[in-house]
């Protein structure tokens, strides 16, 4: 609606006519003088316009600045929500998970981004789903690979994600555990190459490099942020390099690691 030549009251200027209004200021012609003002906020206190239906006008655009202002500020009060009971989870030294792909198949596990622990290979719960009683979206998933002619030495990480942000382990009862919709990233072949997944750990640790039986093994936070690390370092020079760095950032934050603790 054009609301141009339509007259106004000011409370100290008295009537006046709007003689141009562009992007956010408008002018008001007072007698021999132009006023300008913000629009359309100068209608919440100064300015009135003496017309109903372009006063109705005016009405609705403030209704809608304020409602996207109410919904911004909702928006930022959720966040802050979000952001404070993340930084209050629980805090293990050792919440990080590995996958050895003994049951999940790599294929769906890429095309659902949601991966298996298995099942309890023994006890009052064989057979049924594993429990990951430590993970919470504070953890990590590592995706890791290593072909069956081939020594435990050989296994590559292949891709990781941050577990989602509504996850619970304890009360996780079908033993999946999805990923964040944000931080997951997958590695080529020849980045995987560059990536031992035992490379990591403590060199004098050889006689614990073994995968044995089991789906998937808990490990340091401390290893996770340095393997994380090393993604970043194969992925410099890549598309995948900012969403590295935010990943790395983000993860870091959630588990209260000093990056300066990884030297």
């Amino acid at each position: 609606m054009n609301i141009i030549n339509k007259t106004v009251e000011h409370k100290s200027f008295g009537k006046g006519k709007i003689c141009d209004l562009r992007e956010n200021i408008i002018c008001v012609q007072f007698g021999e003088s132009v006023k300008k003002f913000v629009f359309p906020d100068a209608f919440r206190e100064f300015l009135v316009l003496t017309e109903k239906q372009s006063r109705q006008y005016v009405d609705k655009i403030l209704a809608a600045i304020d409602e996207a202002a109410k919904l911004q500020r909702e928006e930022e009060q959720q966040e802050l929500e979000r952001r404070r009971l993340l930084r209050s989870l629980p805090l293990h030294a050792s919440a990080q998970a590995a996958f050895g792909f003994l049951c999940n198949d790599r294929c769906k596990v890429q095309e659902e981004w949601s991966v298996s622990v298995g099942k309890y290979r023994s006890g009052y719960n064989r057979g049924l789903p594993q429990v990951p009683v430590r993970i919470y979206p504070n953890s990590a998933c590592l995706l890791t690979h290593r072909e069956k002619t081939e020594p435990e030495d050989k296994r590559s990480i292949w891709g990781v994600f941050m577990v989602r942000e509504d996850f619970v382990g304890p009360d996780c009862s079908d033993g999946m555990i999805p990923a964040h919709e944000k931080y997951r990233i997958l590695l080529t072949g020849e980045e995987s190459e560059k990536l031992g997944f035992w490379k990591f750990f403590d060199p004098d640790e050889k006689s614990r490099r073994k995968w044995g039986l089991t789906e998937f093994k808990y490990f340091s936070n401390l290893t996770m942020a340095r393997i994380l690390r090393g993604i970043l370092a194969v992925k410099n020079g890549t598309d995948d390099r900012r969403l590295c760095e935010e990943f790395f950032d983000y993860f870091c934050e959630l588990n209260k690691i000093d990056a300066a603790q990884l030297l």
